[in-house]
């Protein structure tokens, strides 16, 4: 059983009070030795530069999930506000404590579990709670000070593109802003993609900040394209933030909601132009056309929404490209087509990997799936027959996509792995450290349940019983939907049919053949196109 020194400080409070976390370990450890607990007994859990409001920190998990393993037998911190600044968050940790008979020693105040003792550590713990909540307000109302009075602009993580921050104000980056200018003309003049857009500047030298792998994001172009920064105007307090307490995004940061104030709470700070409004009021009408025509909403795909790539595991997109000429009536006609996302990724530079899966025709594709359909509707009981048949190579389909999110996953721990290196190497910075160790966390959890839900289609792969049971079901409830609707069945009666049989339609392709493995009440009709 070990004794846990658990220390925190924000980068505020440090700031402030030069309150650090090895002065907190110190005493700590002295207030241990008072109690004669060994050294080699002692376990030190340390939080850097995480706020006290959210009880969700790493080092507190870590703890948690020591004490909950039985671990952990007592508890010493220097203060109750390095616990939580927040009384209700506080409460709850303490009761979890007391459950597992964890006992909880402060250095700088006395805590006993007597009414008397849980009313001055709840006292104490409002006045933490209203301190901080005192301590962002005069922050707050010092930078809005700061902002509408010295027009300074307040400490950001990266400048945007075109501009660098010197002092309290941005200037221009010359190398920068001729591609920002380049930009809006490739944008305006030339109605460039925001791919061709990427290409170009990726052939051309120009790197994105932030980016290590020099690769520019569409999102990236379209914010240089909408931010009124590069006409001379910064907004200052348009947005008003709330955490959400308790969520976290998918990248694992603490989930926020933003809401926009009223325009007239609105600090505009004037920075130097890279462009004139002319040409950013261009930019803003293009932007409205091209949303205008983006799309397919005119093309019916029968498969939408239902087709999932085997190699990279993108949900295909349905698209259209331009054919011959007609010659009888003298227009360009457009064929329709099904296409893995990552076929054309929406990240540029040559860091990218193309997705090996190849563009389909949509009508070849619809109408091969159709038949599948109409075979098992015209004839259920050979369905049955092949449903056991079938079913090995089914299996056999998961094991080859559960081996390739293991795959990935390994490529993303050694990706996380690689940039710890860079962090030790002082290459990167702790900031640049966390966020990518996020995203990558982020983008592995999803993998991690892509490959739990392949594991758990095996599992009902290997329910016969019931899933014959459930198949006859489905199968008497599509003959009578046919039966109602006669004959002949409009566009969406087909789609309705198509997703009460499949959940996903999954395409591999190995030596030029195309391998279809539908997941749902079609699960074991694998064929090739």
């Amino acid at each position: 059983m070990y004794t846990a020194v658990y220390v925190r400080v924000s980068t505020g409070m440090q700031a402030m009070e030069g309150t650090s976390l090895d002065g907190q370990v110190e005493l700590c450890i002295k207030k241990a030795n008072e109690l004669h607990v060994p050294e080699a007994a002692i376990k030190v859990y340390k939080e850097e530069g995480v706020s006290g409001e959210d009880i969700d920190r790493p080092a507190m998990n870590l703890l948690r999930q020591d004490i909950g393993a039985g671990l952990i037998s007592q508890i010493i911190i220097t203060h109750p506000d390095r616990l939580s600044r927040d009384l209700t968050d506080k409460l709850f940790i303490c009761r979890e404590f007391e459950a597992k008979q964890v006992q909880l020693t402060f250095v700088d105040t006395e805590y006993k579990n007597t009414p008397e003792g849980q009313l001055f550590f709840n006292l104490i713990s409002v006045i933490a709670q209203y301190e901080l909540s005192l301590i962002k307000k005069r922050t707050v109302r010092g930078r809005l000070k700061a902002v509408e009075k010295d027009k300074k602009i307040m400490p950001m993580r990266v400048p945007p593109y075109g501009y660098d921050r010197i002092g309290s104000s941005l200037a221009i980056n010359e190398s920068e802003a001729k591609f920002v200018k380049l930009i809006y003309q490739w944008y305006i003049r030339d109605h460039l993609t925001m791919r061709a857009i990427g290409n170009r500047l990726v052939e051309m030298g120009a790197e994105p900040k932030r980016a290590e792998n020099k690769a520019w994001n569409a999102s990236s172009i379209h914010r240089i394209l909408r931010s009124e920064i590069y006409v001379g105007k910064y907004y200052y307090n348009r947005r008003s933030t709330q955490k959400v307490k308790g969520e976290r995004t998918t990248k694992g940061a603490p989930k926020k909601t933003y809401t926009y104030r009223d325009e007239s709470d609105w600090i505009l700070v004037e920075v130097p132009a890279i462009i004139d409004e002319r040409l950013f009021l261009l930019a803003q009408d293009q932007r409205v056309k091209n949303t205008r025509h983006a799309g397919n909403r005119k093309y019916e795909f029968l498969l939408r929404s239902l087709l999932r790539c085997g190699h990279c595991g993108r949900k295909w997109e349905g698209t259209t490209y331009s054919g011959r000429v007609n010659k009888f009536t003298g227009t360009r006609e457009k064929y329709k087509c099904y296409r893995c996302p990552n076929r054309n990724p929406r990240r540029f530079g040559t860091s990218i990997k193309i997705c090996p899966a190849p563009t389909i025709r949509a009508e070849l594709l619809d109408e091969y799936v159709w038949s599948l359909v109409m075979e098992v509707v015209a004839d259920p009981e050979e369905y049955r027959k092949r449903l056991y048949q079938n079913k090995e190579s089914v299996i056999d389909e998961f094991v080859f996509m559960s081996d390739s999110l293991q795959k990935l996953l390994s490529t993303k721990q050694k990706q996380a792995d690689k940039i710890k290196i860079m962090f030790k190497k002082d290459l990167i910075d702790e900031e640049e450290l966390e966020s990518e160790l996020r995203s990558l966390k982020a983008e592995m959890a999803e993998l991690q349940q892509r490959y739990e839900s392949c594991q758990d289609q095996m599992g009902l792969l290997k329910s016969e019983a019931s899933t014959t049971i459930n198949n006859r079901l489905v199968l008497d409830q599509i003959d009578a939907f046919i039966r109602s609707k006669g004959e002949h069945l409009a566009f969406e009666e087909r789609r309705h049919m198509l997703h009460i049989l499949v959940d996903e339609l999954i395409i591999r392709v190995e030596d030029e053949a195309v391998y279809i493995t539908a997941v749902g009440h079609l699960d074991t009709l694998l064929s090739d196109e």
